[in-house]
């Protein structure tokens, strides 16, 4: 009896399995590693630090946002797509819902519950903070 079959049916099975294998770790994107000196590491030049791409909002962080008007306010980020962000407008008017305390370096700031906003990943300009874990459980529902 001719058993050569098996072994092209098992070529094929450990093909098909690398296959997998590669496609799988490139749909969960490229790696990041870990930068040692933070967001600011001195040195690299210019060019080099022009290439690097921005850090990506993760929700519950609080970026500033540059609107078409001109206004740079600060927002929640509630959820992160590929193309943009969910966001919730943050005002220093006290409302029920607080979420930074005034000792922060960004002040006191409110959420405005019926103001979420859909944005662009390019209009987050930079990271002023991240809510802590009490807050974020109150309001991660707007996300939905």
């Amino acid at each position: 009896m001719d058993t050569t079959w098996w072994l092209a049916l098992g070529g094929v099975v450990l093909l098909a399995f690398v296959a997998a294998l590669v496609d799988g770790r490139g749909r969960l994107g490229p790696r990041r590693p870990a930068a040692p000196g933070g967001p600011s590491r001195p040195g690299g030049s210019r060019k080099a630090r022009a290439g690097r791409a921005a850090p990506r909002p993760r929700p519950g962080e609080i970026w500033r946002t540059s609107l078409p008007d001109g206004s740079e306010p600060l927002f929640l980020v509630l959820a992160v797509r590929t193309d943009g962000a969910r966001l919730a407008r943050l005002t220093r008017e006290p409302t029920a819902l607080p979420v930074l305390p005034e000792d922060t370096a960004a002040g006191p700031a409110y959420l405005e519950p019926e103001t979420l906003a859909e944005a662009g990943l390019g209009r987050l300009l930079n990271c002023c903070g991240e809510v802590d874990p009490d807050t974020w459980e109150r309001v991660r529902h707007l996300a939905d």
